[in-house]
């Protein structure tokens, strides 16, 4: 009988201890918040200058004047990051509905569940969307002429640095454009 009680008491206890202790996270928890200013670090990534050259090719036309407008334009607006100071500053707004990111005073909105319309940087209608792949946060773009842009963001520990694993994909390339860039806290914003 005193088994019996012994038993009882230590299961009493255990659910005791499960009531008042808070529960495990949830998988959510592993999904870090990206929301602030981040600085665009050159040092720590890919050589954008060299990995566009090789995608999108030279800033000049090249024969076919309609198809390198585009190409060219492309070039400009991926180099912006590296001739505009303003656009170094990348500002993320995170929430549980919805993930603006932008760099400059050029934002994107995503809206997670769901695929959403949004104005693309050239004019054109994209098809937009953001999930998660575990820790990482994935954002996608796609245009009705098979253009497409996917964002992996990555927040490296201790929290201070975000990696985003950049790919676009386009007629106009001579090849999609793959590029690893690294942005730190800007510790002046906070």
């Amino acid at each position: 009988m005193s088994e019996i009680r012994s038993l009882t008491r230590l299961l009493a206890l255990s659910l005791l201890v499960g009531l008042l202790v808070p529960r495990v996270a949830p998988a959510a928890d592993d999904q870090p918040d990206f929301s602030g200013v981040w600085v665009f670090n050159e040092q720590r990534s890919e050589d954008l200058r060299a990995k566009v050259q090789e995608s999108v090719g030279p800033a000049k036309t090249q024969g076919d004047i309609k198809k390198d407008i585009v190409r060219i334009w492309i070039r400009q607006w991926l180099l912006g990051v590296l001739d505009d100071p303003d656009s170094r500053y990348l500002t993320i707004e995170q929430s549980e509905k919805d993930f603006k990111s932008g760099l400059g005073d050029e934002v994107s909105i995503y809206y997670f569940g769901r695929v959403a319309a949004s104005q693309g940087p050239a004019g054109g209608t994209l098809r937009v969307k953001v999930y998660w792949e575990g820790s990482q946060l994935v954002t996608e773009e796609g245009s009705s002429d098979g253009g497409r842009i996917i964002a992996i963001y990555t927040m490296l520990p201790p929290g201070d640095t975000i990696l985003i694993r950049y790919r676009l994909e386009h007629k106009s390339l001579k090849k999609p454009l793959e590029v690893a860039m690294f942005f730190d806290r800007d510790e002046e914003s906070d």
